[in-house]
């Protein structure tokens, strides 16, 4: 999943002058296709809001390890399964681009001309944007047969890598970068595939991990004014595009695809917030949260994004399966730019934090969490209904709480403890109602609990 990378060199060499110009473009991160490969699609959206509150979520149980810390800048971090991709910046002039294997702690480096940077990873598979005197190429790295393969074209950057598709900036020259189209390529049988063709400025490809879906931003030349775009794969090399926002609120570097879902930040109603809908359109859901959320990333239905102002947000995790958040860092000093990847069971998260004398990159390592049983979910139904009353806080997280604990012994099989949970609940919605409660939400919160207690067998 490709994510824009941070400015890590001075300008010292060509070669610095070379990675800063790739830089900049990557950090200033859809209207009419001409590809005789993609065809236009239209998507009719409407639009619902699950209200969230990181004080008092959970937190995710896991553990943490480092990825590198060693001087020097670490950033662009990228997983799948237990491979981490990341560019490596020695503060001397070179930039590299390196992988981590977190199950062995085995650190390699990418064979280049150390001016690589902007990866991502899927399989075996590094792609990544090796600058040249030429102009910026796209290579892929198969880190098990140690060789690489470079995609055909010069100014080429950016790529995203999921199966055998990458998608990649298409610019006609360094002078013309503002006018970028996105196109892949099929590493198995080395079709080039244009999926836009215009004037606008179409950036930060993010490819699912089995290849079928991509999704990015197309913007105005100031890159300010973008919405999100899908291209979807129904045959080798063909695909069908659609828009799936409009209104240009967008943040064209913050979109990620799990083949299922699109999920991505948009300013429209004041702050940032993520949405996200389904890649051939649909629904869109509005996670509403205090503040600005930044950089979400999917995986299996679980997203992850940062969440506080920017240099000291924390990582949280929402559940689109269940609709839980867990936090998943505290403390942490300037946490940015993660992304999630889930391998059967296990989940991990890669995110870089201030280290020594730059940034550094880590990982944190989880069990999915289960899809609850019916009686679980109606629980985590009541918790929703609860925040979209948009109660004060305190009264909303002790509610909550009850509730969580009721979920917590459910899953534990402890029925007693439910219930007694479920008994307390509906206590404190009666010593509420006509206060932080109206009586019309005191009684459909009691009648929901009661519900629950009843498919419990509750005395």
């Amino acid at each position: 999943m490709s994510k824009t990378n941070i400015a890590i060199t001075n300008n010292r060499t060509l070669k610095q002058a070379q990675i800063l110009t790739v830089l900049l473009i990557a950090i200033a991160l859809v209207v009419s296709f001409g590809s005789s490969f993609a065809t236009t699609a239209t998507s009719t959206t409407t639009e619902s809001t699950i209200v969230l509150q990181t004080a008092g979520a959970p937190f995710l149980q896991g553990t943490f390890q480092v990825v590198n810390n060693e001087l020097g800048n670490q950033t662009n971090p990228h997983v799948d399964c237990n491979l981490v991709s990341y560019t490596f910046d020695d503060f001397q002039g070179f930039s590299r681009i390196q992988y981590h294997d977190l199950l062995t702690g085995t650190d390699s480096v990418v064979p280049g001309n150390d001016v690589d940077l902007l990866s991502d990873i899927s399989g075996s598979r590094v792609a990544y944007t090796e600058v040249t005197f030429s102009g910026d190429t796209v290579r892929i790295f198969d880190t098990n047969s140690l060789t690489t393969t470079v995609v055909p074209g010069l100014w080429n950057s950016n790529p995203s890598i999921g199966a055998d598709v990458v998608a990649f900036e298409d610019r006609d020259s360094q002078a013309n970068w503002y006018s970028s189209n996105i196109t892949t390529y099929d590493v198995s049988t080395g079709t080039v595939t244009q999926l836009t063709n215009d004037a606008l400025t179409n950036i930060n490809p993010d490819v699912s991990p089995n290849g079928n879906a991509v999704i990015w931003g197309k913007c105005t030349n100031d890159l300010s004014h973008c919405d999100i775009y899908s291209a979807i794969r129904t045959a080798p090399g063909v695909f069908t595009t659609r828009g799936l926002t409009t209104g240009n609120h967008e943040a064209s570097y913050e979109t990620s695809t799990d083949g299922k879902l699109a999920v991505y930040v948009s300013d429209r109603t004041g702050e940032r917030d993520i949405y996200y809908q389904p890649v051939t359109g649909g629904n869109e859901v509005h996670l509403s949260i205090a503040g600005d959320q930044r950089n979400p990333t999917i995986a299996g239905g679980l997203i992850s994004f940062e969440s506080g102002p920017l240099g000291s947000g924390e990582n949280y995790v929402y559940d689109t399966r269940t609709g839980k958040l867990y936090q998943v860092t505290t403390g942490s000093p300037d946490n940015r730019l993660s992304e999630i990847g889930v391998c059967g069971d296990t989940g991990r998260i890669v995110y870089l934090n201030i280290g020594n004398g730059g940034y550094d990159a880590y990982a944190f390592t989880f069990q999915v969490p289960t899809v609850p049983s019916n009686t679980v979910r109606q629980l985590d139904d009541l918790i929703a209904l609860i925040r979209s009353f948009n109660l004060p806080a305190g009264i909303t997280n002790s509610l909550i709480r009850k509730l969580q604990n009721a979920s917590d012994a459910i899953n534990a099989s402890d029925t007693a403890t439910a219930c007694s949970s479920l008994t307390a609940f509906i206590n404190e919605c009666q010593a509420q109602s006509g206060k932080k409660l109206t009586p019309a939400q005191s009684t459909q919160l009691i009648n929901f609990a009661n519900q629950i207690k009843s498919n419990l067998s509750c005395p």
